[in-house]
């Protein structure tokens, strides 16, 4: 019955994003069957003083998987966190036996937890191994000095002031539990409603292409590394203060518990997805399996076996899940939508009123006035000279095509003048001033976007998320806390595809689950900006059938008319003559040609491109 209504509801919701809460109501049931089955077994089981005991033994847990889980989702992880809890708690207890402040063990406690946050951050950062390999080394680290710190010994001597911290009640309920459900709910509203989780989830599904967006992906996680140490040291202060002692003992196996309740919680070990409601029913199966074993006198063995066997059934539940939402997909009559899509989708657009910039905004510039200038590029990687003296310029209106065989050095060339490189010399100049670009963000910035061959798309995110993704519109002003406007991302993703003659069944869809060619139309629609004076497409058509191709064609051809420079690369020949106003022709790095297209015949550029010179053809 469970499982029908769930089929039932799934079928209703249709796809579900990478952070949808249903992806655990098969964990979430069989959480409710174990409360029910304890419940009818043992007759304390239902009881409010067991109620809170459970949360209270659990607290810790709950507050250290929202960090772990903000972590995770960004495709990296903290194996520390127990070695942490040892040694934050010891500071924290030598600090309160020596101020007898309880403020100053509270702030002892965040303090370092921030510090050993940072540190675990640049040391990923800096040494570019798996997070998994260098917090197995700090988490040996931090266990060490919890007794070298402590002198192997248990501390006492704590002000009440302190212990009450962690031993008051407001009600029925213990301040630590209270304490650990704010946390728990005002940090997952932060990452599935702000822009600093949508980011998260960025580059949890595809760092390269957030950093290419402009987010500064090394920084996001040093501060993710951060936040997670704080959490962590606000765990250790409230668990001194209950205990009233610092051990180095304790956090043994935490960081064990800790990661299977947020992977049983439904973040993938790989980044990219997961739920803080799914966090906390993972956490809550865990809590209810212990105390109902707890309950029944079991040996510690068992209650392993009895986790284990929880363990698989959650996820035997959660795979019915995900094969329910896959046929709810696949039973649709396969049919083409398309033409009812986009009169849909332009009604939508022409009856609802909107602030989205125009995807084709010209720049304030004269038809025929230089746009972008680049002279002497040069780049190489080792003994192997990628790129040599490359120079050209592209015109307001003007489109360049620039084309060479495969190692010309096209790709690197486009890369520098994004910004995704840095090259070895030369300069480059945007509406007559010099550009200095050290990364994609500042070139953005200054009105160059690029469609990467690989897309540069964060594939368990929606065209409405990737389409803003870096310049995402808010509710509540700037700043990377600001709440997101999904409505207006979609608003946003809805009118640049209309403009490829594009329309979704799902904004929120992810793209993975796209069409090549559907992914390539939301590369090349996020590029088209309001007011971008140049817009750089690597193989913009490489993936398309032939009516979205002449769709893309027609876009360039309009980016043209509207004064924008249009910088393309491509090996269809028929391509280039058909769109281009001048063509520039790489050959082992090095300009070998630069022209009006009607200066050069098919066969020659052929030619150009397989480094024969032809007769009669000059650059």
């Amino acid at each position: 019955m469970a499982l029908a209504w769930l089929d039932m509801l799934l079928r209703r919701q249709g796809v579900v994003s990478a952070w949808d809460w249903r992806n655990r109501l098969g964990l979430g049931l069989l959480c409710i069957a174990l409360i029910g089955f304890f419940g009818l077994r043992f007759d304390n089981f239902f009881t409010v003083s067991n109620g809170f005991a459970t949360l209270l033994n659990i607290s810790s847990i709950a507050i250290a998987a929202i960090g772990s889980g903000f972590l995770l989702t960004s495709g990296n992880v903290d194996l520390s966190i127990g070695g942490q809890y040892a040694l934050i708690g010891v500071v924290v207890a030598r600090t309160v036996v020596s101020t007898q402040s309880a403020v100053a063990g509270v702030a002892a406690g965040l303090l370092f937890g921030a510090l050993l946050g940072l540190l675990n951050g640049s040391l990923v950062r800096a040494l570019k191994i798996s997070p998994i390999i260098v917090t197995i080394g700090t988490a040996a680290i931090f266990r060490g000095m919890a007794y070298v710190v402590s002198g192997g010994v248990s501390i006492f001597g704590f002000p009440p002031s302190f212990i009450a911290i962690g031993r008051t009640y407001v009600g029925p309920a213990p301040l630590p539990v209270i304490i650990a459900a704010v946390v728990f709910v005002v940090s997952g509203f932060v990452l599935v409603r702000t822009v600093v989780g949508l980011r998260t989830y960025a580059i949890g599904g595809n760092a390269a292409a957030a950093r290419l967006t402009g987010i500064n992906v090394d920084r996001f996680v040093v501060g993710l590394y951060v936040f997670n140490g704080v959490l962590m040291g606000l765990v250790a202060t409230l668990a001194t203060a209950r205990l009233g002692s610092g051990t180095p003992s304790i956090g043994l196996s935490f960081e064990l518990d800790v990661l299977t309740a947020v992977i049983l919680g439904g973040v993938g070990f790989t980044g990219g997805s997961g739920h803080p409601f799914g966090i906390f029913i993972g956490v809550a199966t865990i809590a209810v399996l212990n105390t109902g074993l707890i309950f029944a006198g079991l040996q510690d063995w068992y209650q392993q076996i009895a986790r284990g066997l929880t363990l698989l059934l959650a996820l035997g539940a959660d795979q019915y899940s995900a094969a329910q939402r896959e046929r709810a997909i696949t039973v649709e009559p396969q049919v083409d939508r398309r033409e009812a899509l986009l009169a849909a989708a332009q009604a939508e657009m022409e009856a609802t009123p909107t602030t989205a910039p125009s995807p084709t905004g010209a720049p304030a510039v004269a038809k025929g006035e230089t746009v972008f200038r680049c002279a002497n590029l040069a780049k190489s990687y080792g003994a192997v000279r990628a790129v040599h003296n490359v120079g050209f310029a592209v015109a307001a209106g003007e489109v360049v095509c620039l084309v060479g065989d495969n190692g010309a050095g096209k790709s690197t060339v486009i890369k520098m003048i994004s910004g995704a490189i840095q090259p070895d010399s030369g300069t480059t100049e945007l509406l007559g001033k010099p550009l200095a670009i050290s990364s994609p963000s500042d070139a953005r910035a200054a009105g160059i976007e690029t469609v990467y061959q690989d897309l540069a798309l964060c594939t368990n995110l929606g065209a409405a998320h990737n389409m803003v993704l870096g310049k995402e519109p808010t509710r509540t002003g700037g700043g990377p806390l600001a709440l997101r406007d999904d409505a207006r991302s979609e608003q946003i993703a809805r009118q640049h595809l209309l403009e490829l003659n594009i329309a979704l069944e799902s904004y929120h869809r992810p793209v993975g689950s796209l069409s090549g060619g559907q992914r390539q139309c939301v590369a090349i629609a996020r590029a088209v900006t309001e007011g971008a004076p140049l817009v750089i497409l690597d193989e913009p058509t490489a993936a398309l059938g032939v009516a979205q191709t002449q769709n893309v064609l027609a876009l360039i051809r309009t980016l043209a008319a509207r004064k924008v420079a249009v910088l393309m690369i491509t090996h269809d020949i028929e391509t280039v003559f058909e769109v281009a106003d001048r063509i520039v022709v790489l050959r082992l790095g090095q300009v070998v040609f630069d022209g009006p297209t009607a200066s050069i015949s098919q066969a020659d550029l052929v030619q150009l491109m397989a480094g024969i010179a032809p007769a009669g053809v000059k650059g």
